[in-house]
């Protein structure tokens, strides 16, 4: 079925699409510059946009990537990486993966990702819907997605 998106919201994709690209540092304070409201973040590599989500709270998601048990991109992106290794458990909400494959994936996220957001109190689920259909990210689960 057919979705119309009002003006506003083509406004507000072309004004995340065109926002600071921000580098991944994983330390403890990264997340802190982060203004604490609501948005919708993308993460990019190089130019193509593989991962969309909207979130409550900017840094404490944004604090969430640091952590295997905390982020589905993180788990998504290390089992694609790593799943042909011999010392390969698959991650979960409850298990990281191990050490060695842990830290591999936090220099690949710090060497090959970037993050955008744009601060989005009202309609934040529909621009992140948005930006899923127009852009199809690699790493989001499209099992998740309904159209109406």
């Amino acid at each position: 079925m057919l979705k119309i998106y009002p003006i506003a919201k083509l406004q507000t994709v072309s004004e995340l699409l065109n926002s600071t690209r921000h580098q991944i540092l994983l330390t403890g304070s990264w997340a802190s510059p982060f203004p604490n409201t609501p948005g919708v973040y993308i993460f990019r590599r190089g130019e193509s946009i593989i991962y969309v989500s909207e979130t409550g709270s900017l840094p404490g998601r944004m604090k969430d990537i640091i952590d295997t048990r905390n982020h589905t991109l993180r788990r998504s992106v290390g089992t694609k990486l790593y799943s042909d290794r011999i010392d390969f458990t698959k991650s979960s909400s409850k298990q990281r993966f191990c050490d060695a494959i842990e830290k591999q994936l936090n220099q690949y996220i710090v060497s090959n990702l970037t993050l955008s957001f744009l601060p989005v109190s009202l309609g934040r689920k529909e621009l992140e819907e948005r930006l899923f259909s127009v852009h199809t990210p690699e790493y989001n689960s499209k099992g998740l997605r309904i159209t109406i």
